[in-house]
C-alpha cells in the first residue's frame, strides 16, 4: 500500500519536472512513510511513497526497474494471487530479485502487455512507463478500491494517488462548478470529476496508454449484473456458495509480511469476516471502537461477544468527544478534495488507534452495497413495491415535511424519514435513487449559489440511465456499486486508512465475488423483513444469536451538536459574510438560514449541509 505520482512530458521536459513530482510525492508520505523516491527515465518521471507490506527489504522499493532498463513500474495496492505465477514466469527465464507482488506484475506486463490487467486479483493503482516505446500506461481495480487522479494539458500528462499530488504540479487551478454541485448533493465529488477543472478521477475498471500521439482510454472491466447474469441456484445451495466463495476471498487477503487483524464493529458485516480469519490466523487481532458519549451507537457488547465466539486477541478502544474533535480538525487540516461523508471523522480515529497494533487491517465495507443493508434500500424496496401507499404519503407530504426532523432524537428521526420517504413517493425510481443519496436537491444547489448557474445533469443521468419502471433492488445495487461505493464509502476508508498509514482490505469486494452475488435474484437479498437477508442467514449457525434482528448501527457523530459548539468559531471565519461575499461562490442569505437551522429543533439535514460547506471552504482556502 503506497502512494504513486509522475507525469510523461510531451516537451522533453521530464529534468524540468522533477522537482515537481517529488513536492508531490511529499504530500502523500502519510501513505508511504518508509521509503519516498522519485526516478527520471526517458520522458516519464515516476515518484512513489512505500508502506511495506509484502517483501519489506529494500529489494521492494519502487520506481522498480526490470533487468533490462527497459520497463518501470509505480504500483500502489495489492495483488493478492501473485503467487500463482512464479512458476510461469520462471520458466520463460525470469530471476526474480524481491518477493513483492510488485515484480511479478511488471513482469506479467512484459509478457501480456495491457491483457495483464486481467489476471490480477487485488486492488491497484499503477503506472509502468516503456522506455524502448516512449509510453506511459496507467490503470485503476476494477471496483474503484484504490484512487487516481489525471491531468493533462499541452506540456504533460500528469497522475497521482490523491488530488493534493496533483496540485504540485504546474498547472491553472480552477474551480469546477459542475464538481461543486454534485458535491453540494451528495456530499462528495462523483468520477469522473475532481473539485478542480482539468483533473480527473480515472473511472474504476479503466486503462489508459499515452504516448506522444496522444491518450488511448478503456473501460476493461464493468461489474455485471442484470436478468442476463443470473444463475440458476435454489436459496440454500446459494448460501453454500456464497460460503465459498467469502472464505476464498478472506483466505486470498491474509497475504502479509506485516502484523494483520481485522475490524470488528458488532455488526453482521465486519463478524463475518473475523469469523472467516480466524479460522486461518491464530490469536486473530480484532478492534472495535466504543463510543463513550453515546451508548446508543455504541455497538461493543456485540464485538465482545464475537470475539469470545472465534477466540481472537481483542482490543476495545473508547473513544470521546475530544478523539472525535481532533480528528474533525485533522480531517480539516490535510483535506485532499472535498468530502463531507462525518462518519470519516469515526474512521479516522479507529484507524489511528489500530495502527500501532497492525499494519493491515480487514474490514466488512461494501456488504451494504451488495445485500442491501441500508435503511435507504430498505425504503426503495417499499417505493418499488407499496404502489398505493406510495400515492397517500405524497398527497401527504406538504402536512408531514412540517414535522420536527433530527437525527439525533428518535421519533424526530423517525418523520425525518418518513418525511424524506413521502418526498419521493411520487417520484420514477431513477430520480426516487438519486434523492435517497443526496442531503440537498437541486433546488438546494440553486439557492446556495451565489451565481446564477445552470445544473449540469449528464453525471446524474450516468448513474441512473440504466433505471426503469420494471427495476427492482439490483438496479438500486447496481448504482450504489458505481456511485456510492467507489466515490463515496471506499473514498473514505482509503483517505483515513492512508492518512494512518494503515492498509485496509475489503474481503466482500474481490470482484468474483461481487459478479457472484450480482447474479442472485433480488428477494435472495432482502424482503419485507429482513435486509441482506442470504447473507445473515448464511452464516447465523455461527455467530451469536444477539447479532441478529437488532437495529442496524453505524458511526454517527453529533454534528448538530457541534453546529453549536466547534462549529461556532469555524463558521465565524469559513462562513463569514465577508469571506462569502469576497469569495464570491456561495449565497450569504442562504448560508445564514442552514446555521439557523442547523441549531433549531428541527435542524433536518442542516447539520450535515454545514459541515459540508466547512470541509468545502477549508480546502478552498487553502488551494486557492
Amino acid at each position: 500500500m503506497c502512494g504513486i505520482s509522475g507525469v510523461f512530458s510531451y516537451k522533453n521536459e521530464a529534468e524540468q519536472l522533477k522537482s515537481a513530482v517529488e513536492s508531490s510525492i511529499c504530500t502523500l508520505k502519510k501513505r508511504g512513510p518508509e521509503v519516498q523516491q522519485v526516478s527520471v527515465i526517458g520522458n516519464a518521471v515516476l515518484g512513489h511513497a512505500r508502506l511495506a507490506i509484502l517483501d519489506t527489504s529494500n529489494a521492494g522499493n519502487q520506481p522498480f526497474t526490470d533487468d533490462s532498463n527497459r520497463y518501470t513500474i509505480v504500483y500502489n495496492g495489492e495483488f493478492y494471487n501473485y503467487r500463482d505465477f512464479y512458476k510461469e514466469l520462471e520458466d520463460d527465464g525470469v530471476k526474480f530479485r524481491s518477493t513483492s507482488d510488485t515484480e511479478v506484475l511488471l513482469h506479467l506486463y512484459i509478457k501480456y502487455g495491457r491483457a495483464c490487467i486481467h489476471k490480477i486479483n487485488g486492488f491497484f493503482a499503477f503506472a509502468i512507463y516503456d522506455a524502448v516505446e516512449n509510453s506511459l500506461f496507467v490503470a485503476r481495480d476494477r471496483i474503484g478500491i484504490k484512487p487516481l487522479y489525471v491531468i493533462n494539458n499541452e506540456r504533460f500528462f500528469g497522475f497521482s494517488s490523491e488530488l493534493k499530488g496533483i496540485m504540485a504540479f504546474p498547472f491553472e487551478r480552477k474551480l469546477n462548478y459542475t464538481a461543486l454541485s454534485y458535491y453540494l448533493q451528495l456530499n462528495y465529488v462523483p468520477a469522473p470529476l475532481s473539485m478542480v477543472e482539468s483533473v480527473e478521477k480515472v473511472e474504476s475498471g479503466t486503462m489508459m496508454k499515452i504516448t506522444r500521439q496522444g491518450i488511448q482510454k478503456e473501460r476493461y472491466y464493468q461489474i455485471p449484473y442484470g436478468k442476463n447474469t443470473s444463475i440458476n441456484a435454489s436459496y440454500e445451495d446459494a448460501q453454500t456458495l456464497l460460503i465459498q466463495k467469502l472464505t476464498e476471498s478472506v483466505r486470498l487477503r491474509l497475504i502479509s509480511d506485516v502484523p494483520l487483524g481485522t475490524f470488528l464493529s458488532g455488526g453482521i458485516d465486519s463478524s463475518i469476516i473475523s469469523l472467516i480469519a480466524s479460522r486461518y490466523v491464530d490469536s486473530l487481532q480484532t478492534f472495535s471502537i466504543g463510543f463513550k458519549d453515546n451508548p446508543f451507537i455504541d455497538e461493543t457488547y456485540y464485538a465482545q461477544l464475537v470475539a469470545k465466539e472465534i477466540h481472537s486477541q481483542h482490543t476495545e478502544i473508547q473513544i470521546d468527544k475530544t478523539n472525535l474533535e481532533y480528528a474533525l480538525e485533522s480531517i480539516l487540516s490535510d483535506i485532499d478534495e472535498p468530502f463531507a461523508d462525518s462518519s470519516a471523522i469515526a474512521v479516522n480515529v479507529l484507524c489511528k488507534f489500530v495502527k500501532p497494533h497492525v499494519t493491515v487491517a480487514l474490514s466488512g465495507d461494501g456488504a451494504d452495497e451488495l445485500f442491501a443493508g441500508y435503511h435507504k434500500h430498505f425504503a426503495h424496496y417499499n417505493h418499488m413495491r407499496l404502489k398505493n401507499m406510495n400515492s397517500c404519503l405524497a398527497a401527504l407530504h406538504p402536512l408531514i415535511k412540517i414535522l420536527p426532523q433530527s437525527r439525533s432524537n428518535g421519533a424526530f428521526n423517525f418523520f425525518r424519514k418518513i418525511s424524506k420517504y413521502s418526498e419521493i413517493a411520487s417520484y420514477g425510481n431513477a430520480e426516487a435513487y438519486w434523492r435517497l443519496c443526496s442531503i440537498g436537491d437541486e433546488k438546494y444547489v440553486a439557492n446556495i449559489l451565489h451565481k446564477s448557474y445552470t445544473l449540469d445533469n449528464q453525471i446524474k443521468e450516468k448513474y441512473t440511465n440504466h433505471f426503469s419502471q420494471s427495476s427492482d433492488i439490483n438496479d438500486v445495487l447496481y448504482a450504489d456499486q458505481q456511485l456510492v461505493l467507489p466515490n463515496d464509502m471506499l473514498t473514505k476508508v482509503d483517505r483515513m486508512s492512508m492518512e494512518n498509514s494503515l492498509e485496509v482490505r475489503t474481503p466482500f469486494l474481490d470482484y468474483t465475488f461481487v459478479e457472484f452475488v450480482n447474479s442472485l435474484p433480488p428477494e435472495y437479498k432482502i424482503d419485507a423483513s429482513m435486509k441482506k437477508r442470504i447473507l445473515q442467514d448464511a452464516f447465523r449457525d455461527d455467530l451469536p444469536d444477539e447479532l441478529y434482528n437488532r437495529p442496524k448501527k453505524g458511526f454517527e457523530v453529533p454534528l448538530q451538536h457541534w453546529c453549536s459548539t466547534i462549529f461556532s468559531d469555524l463558521e465565524a471565519t469559513l462562513l463569514s459574510p465577508e469571506f462569502i461575499e469576497q469569495q464570491g461562490i456561495f449565497n450569504s442569505n442562504t448560508i445564514d438560514q442552514l446555521k439557523k437551522q442547523s441549531t433549531s429543533s428541527t435542524p433536518n439535514d442542516a447539520p450535515a449541509q454545514i459541515w459540508a460547506l466547512l470541509v468545502f471552504q477549508s480546502w478552498w482556502k487553502r488551494y486557492f
